[in-house]
């Protein structure tokens, strides 16, 4: 088959473009720098995907900690401001940012015995655990500035810690799976142990942790919930971290490794970060990913705030949609295959990000237009609940395309520039998403204290009726409806599926 112009069908495949000689000198100096022990016979089992997929786990429980509550236990319940919270979740995230794509770049050039990534996820476990028991957990009777210090000091350590087990953990995926649609398969058992595992963990957490006691109708506003959530929450995050690690560990012969030690100078890993910004298809998603999670890290704050201001739901009934959502992710894991055959990924994830949008404007409108059911209704609950599958499925949709976009855009940088960067590529996607999230924090913290006026220290007061319906206003029309201008970006993604089978084709000639 004659090669593949790495120029045809959409220009050139770089903002800095590469000649078709000088890119074949590159690959042609890093033949042979990667190689695996044994040759994989077939694709990974079903048993295979589902071990891997756990590694979701600790990221969900973190998320579902930190934003679900740490607004609403820091401000609502100690009461410190808003616009503080934010911005120390907001520092939180920027530092996290700056180090993602180190640690990936540090963990490609890796070389030991348990391949490139499995050390970072051993050693993260134990620590991350602990960490996040310590921000849900402060000392009674510190004064304001010194909460103010265990927030950003525990926000911070957590993050740090989830870096190095999630940054190495997302990089196995373009090493375990290769086609095109294999990895959209892997990719969707991803999303379905996040979201059902995370669905069934949310139902356990508001019915147990959360329930409803005497004076505390909303469970989540009673602070001495907190003191059994902080430990769970950690121990279940380290047993998850150590489990992913070692049910994966039998599959490191197969996985790519440096043929020789390489040096990983902090200028060698600033030289990949730089390298990996050069293509254009990965400058698209960064783009589209950047405004897409600031948005959304805006919007996730306000939604525990929602929940319990605007639809007044109890800890019960949200673990009861909790539940519900699961049937979202399990009919986007059957969905998401049938779809490649017909359609290009980033047209799929376009299509998710619209459908997105259109829920939460619709469902908001609905109850302050009068078309809602009341709570009393018997449909309130089951009607709140079609909204929120629906959303859990064009979510899970979303993770899945862009999860599965991802190792394409790996093997068009190989193909390019001759380096395999999983690491880095899957940091890359992270750190924007983390720099502009702290960015989202931030504003929905300022958004608050300011246009919505919600004050510290509310939970056990009445919020007036007008800071609620700006708070959902807010939440689902002004916010969300940014959500065009991602949606946009990634509509002029190239790299489609025949582009990417001749890419592999090419990448298949040249190892052997």
């Amino acid at each position: 088959m004659a090669e593949f112009d790495a120029d045809q069908e959409g220009g050139e495949t770089a903002g800095h473009p590469v000649a078709g000689a000088e890119m074949l000198d590159m690959a042609a100096g890093s033949r042979g720098t990667y190689a695996r022990s044994q040759e994989r016979v077939g694709r990974l089992s079903v048993i295979q995907k589902l071990l891997y997929a756990l590694g979701e786990m600790p990221g969900q429980h973190m998320n579902f900690a930190i934003g679900s509550f740490i607004m609403l236990y820091y401000n609502q319940i100690l009461g410190l401001s808003s616009t503080m919270v934010a911005v120390a979740g907001g520092l939180a995230l920027l530092l996290d940012s700056a180090s993602d794509p180190f640690v990936g770049a540090f963990s490609d050039r890796f070389k030991s015995r348990l391949g490139r990534r499995h050390p970072f996820m051993y050693a993260a476990a134990v620590p991350l655990g602990f960490f996040i028991y310590l921000l849900f957990a402060p000392p009674a009777g510190l004064s304001e500035i010194l909460l103010i210090a265990w927030l950003v000091s525990f926000l911070i350590l957590t993050r740090q810690a989830f870096t190095v087990f999630s940054v190495p953990w997302s990089a196995l995926t373009p090493e375990l799976a290769v086609d095109y649609q294999d990895r959209t398969s892997l990719a969707s058992y991803r999303a379905l142990i996040a979201t059902v595992c995370g669905g069934l963990a949310g139902f356990l957490f508001f019915n147990l942790v959360f329930a409803a006691s005497p004076g505390y109708e909303q469970g989540q506003l009673n602070p001495e919930n907190y003191a059994f959530f902080a430990p769970l929450i950690g121990i279940l995050i380290t047993l998850w971290c150590l489990a992913s690690a070692y049910f994966t560990r039998k599959q490191v012969p197969y996985l790519l490794q440096p043929a020789v030690t390489t040096r990983a100078s902090f200028s060698d890993m600033l030289r990949a970060i730089m390298l990996a910004l050069r293509g254009s298809n990965y400058q698209i998603v960064l783009g589209g990913l950047l405004i897409y999670f600031g948005i959304a890290s805006t919007l996730a704050t306000f939604d525990m705030l929602v929940s319990t201001y605007f639809w007044r739901l109890s800890g019960e009934q949200l673990g009861f949609i909790s539940v519900a959502m699961i049937i979202g992710p399990i009919s986007a894991f059957i969905v998401a295959p049938r779809l490649q055959p017909a359609f290009q990924k980033h047209h799929v994830l376009c299509a998710a990000l619209f459908v997105q949008m259109l829920l939460s404007l619709v469902s908001v409108s609905m109850r302050l237009g009068g078309f809602f059911p009341e709570n009393e209704s018997p449909l309130f609950l089951p009607l709140l609940s079609s909204f929120a599958v629906v959303q859990a499925f064009v979510q899970a949709l979303t993770m899945i395309m862009l999860l599965s976009m991802i190792p394409d855009l790996v093997d068009e940088q190989e193909y390019r520039v001759g380096e395999r960067q999983e690491g880095v590529f899957s940091a890359g996607v992270a750190t924007a998403t983390k720099a502009v999230g702290s960015v989202g924090l931030i504003v929905s913290g300022v958004l608050l204290d300011t246009f919505i006026g919600l004050e510290p220290g509310s939970a056990n007061t009445e919020i007036a009726e007008d800071v609620i319906v700006r708070l959902a206003i807010t939440d689902a029309v002004i916010v969300n409806a940014f959500i065009l201008i991602p949606i946009y970006l990634l509509s002029r993604y190239t790299l489609t599926s025949e582009r990417l089978t001749q890419i592999q084709i090419e990448l298949a000639k040249r190892r052997g």
